[in-house]
């Protein structure tokens, strides 16, 4: 894609995102996200790691971040102050204003600087591609979405297949590699798989379920991924 869409897309994102994480910390506190076995910390952090990275993307999706310039400096003042106005802002909400969850803020908001200091933005991407899926387990086990349900094998198809899609422009764009030529498939399908190994190993880790039924999901996810995609890009070709 060019870089225009690029960046059309990740705003979009962005939006939605934006509008998510200030509903979430707007309400009262769900009960359920306090079984997702990860600390309120923890969230923050990732939260505002995640907004940065999106804000980035979506204003210099093809530059590095650069500390001499402006631009890099006024996104992260943007998110430093609202991150004050959140915390601020909750105690009109029945919530409480906690120090510790704006530094919280802002660590998330340095490290993701600071990967763009040194990354492109592809790779970027591909860190939220990442991240994103580890999320899912602690989720089932706060029994918002039922162990072992159909819901959860549709959540991780779906997250896998979108996964598997990302990777697969990123592999073509960054490497040149081409999905329809058959030795180049189990390229295309090591990078979203060795996702399901990282995944598998933070939840055995943080003793959060992701059983055989959510493992199985996953693959076929992938596997159907690929074939789709293979197949629509040959009938590209051919018309």
């Amino acid at each position: 894609m060019k870089t225009g869409k690029d960046q059309k897309f990740f705003t979009i994102i962005l939006i939605f995102y934006w509008v998510g994480i200030f509903i979430a910390t707007h309400i009262p506190v769900p009960s359920w996200t306090g079984q997702m076995g990860m600390s309120d910390k923890t969230m923050h952090f990732f939260a505002y790691m995640v907004l940065a990275f999106l804000l980035w993307l979506s204003r210099s999706f093809d530059k590095k971040a650069n500390w001499k310039e402006l631009r890099l400096w006024l996104l992260s003042t943007i998110v430093i102050l609202y991150g004050l106005a959140d915390e601020l802002s909750q105690q009109f909400m029945n919530r409480s204003t906690d120090i510790s969850d704006f530094a919280a803020n802002i660590l998330g908001l340095a490290v993701a600087m600071a990967m763009a200091t040194v990354l492109s933005s592809y790779h970027i991407a591909m860190i939220l591609v990442t991240v994103c899926p580890l999320f899912v387990p602690g989720i089932v086990r706060s029994q918002l979405i039922p162990q072992n349900s159909i819901y959860e094998a549709a959540a991780y198809m779906t997250g896998f297949a979108i996964i598997t899609a990302a990777w697969i422009k990123y592999l073509s764009s960054v490497s040149g590699l081409n999905l329809r030529k058959n030795k180049l498939l189990p390229i295309f399908f090591a990078p979203p798989a060795g996702t399901i190994i990282i995944v598998k190993f933070y939840a055995q880790l943080t003793d959060k379920p992701f059983g055989l039924t959510a493992i199985i999901s996953a693959f076929v996810s992938i596997a159907l991924t690929l074939f789709i995609w293979r197949l629509m890009s040959k009938k590209g070709t051919a018309t």
